[in-house]
């Protein structure tokens, strides 16, 4: 018989948990997760910094599947923003930036059946993604009522203000 814990978490456990899940989300480290949850202060702001970063943003675009491929897609230097490479993945895009994928990434594999891949796919109304060009803009700030995965930030506020 496997010994381990019954009964319901702790209020601890559970601050704890969720923490975890949205740093695994993310995949950030502690001392960046931390950061984020000290300059935000409440649930939407964190939100809206975290949404905000350059890979948060090409994954919510569809350029990639999954965060960590859009993490990779940054550090790899195939992102553009205002015309310029970004290699930052944590990069604060702001309303007026215009991010691109880098020309010649744009034949590469990951790019190929682009248009195909996001036909039926609808991104975040606060980006406009231009599918042949490949480009996005930020048209709005991310609303945490729209987003995909219901984090409870307010218990990582409280975990952190202990």
């Amino acid at each position: 018989m496997a010994k381990g814990r019954t009964g319901a978490k702790s209020e601890y456990g559970l601050q704890l948990s969720e923490k975890q899940k949205i740093k695994r989300e993310y995949g950030l480290r502690e001392k960046q997760f931390r950061k984020y949850v000290d300059k935000g202060q409440n649930p939407d702001s964190i939100f809206n910094l975290l949404e905000r970063r350059l890979d948060s943003v090409v994954f919510a675009a569809g350029l990639t599947p999954t965060r960590s491929a859009a993490r990779q897609m940054v550090s790899h230097g195939h992102v553009m923003v205002d015309g310029r490479k970004v290699t930052i993945p944590s990069f604060r895009v702001e309303a007026k930036n215009l991010i691109q994928v880098k020309e010649s990434s744009k034949i590469k594999g990951m790019f190929a059946d682009f248009e195909l891949r996001t036909k039926n796919y609808e991104p975040p109304f606060w980006l406009s993604v231009d599918k042949k060009k490949l480009e996005i803009k930020l048209k709005g700030e991310p609303d945490i009522r729209q987003q995909v995965q219901p984090f409870n930030f307010q218990t990582v506020i409280e975990f952190y203000s202990r």
